[in-house]
């Protein structure tokens, strides 16, 4: 069975998130990370709390959430990462709180990074012995292995 558009499904008036079904747990979620403008820092016990499930359960719907937003976004994710920034910085940056603006920003890109959608920039080392310079990729290895 394919994975619902959680952009679509209603979030229940007056039901006890409790009763949600896992669609609607799932879809509350996303409207949570969407309106915080990334994942990171998600209680993830207070939530198993306020949903009447446990953590682990919570994890299988951040991950589910994970592949169902990073198969949305596909070719989009600058365009995403552009929107995303711009609300995230511009909230921090209106109450003067420029590291968690930084902050925000590289937790999102880190999390772009993560599902593949954005390439993360090689860390570059140069060892220098006897005029001779190698270049260490992310992998540890030289351009001549």
């Amino acid at each position: 069975m394919a994975e619902p558009d959680y952009t679509q499904v209603p979030i229940p008036d007056g039901k006890p998130r409790e009763e949600y079904t896992y669609i609607e747990r799932r879809a509350a979620i996303l409207r949570i990370i969407e309106t915080r403008g990334h994942p990171w820092g998600l209680n993830k016990t207070q939530l198993g709390r306020e949903f009447g499930v446990s953590d682990a359960q919570i994890h299988k719907d951040l991950h589910r959430l994970r592949d169902y937003y990073s198969n949305r976004i596909g070719n989009d994710s600058e365009f995403s990462s552009e929107l995303a920034y711009k609300r995230i910085i511009k909230a921090h940056l209106d109450n003067d709180e420029y590291d968690k603006a930084r902050r925000a920003l590289d937790s999102w890109n880190g999390w772009l990074q993560d599902t593949g959608q954005q390439a993360k920039a090689p860390d570059r080392h140069e060892i220098e012995a006897s005029g001779i310079v190698i270049d260490l990729g992310d992998d540890g290895t030289t351009d001549e292995d």
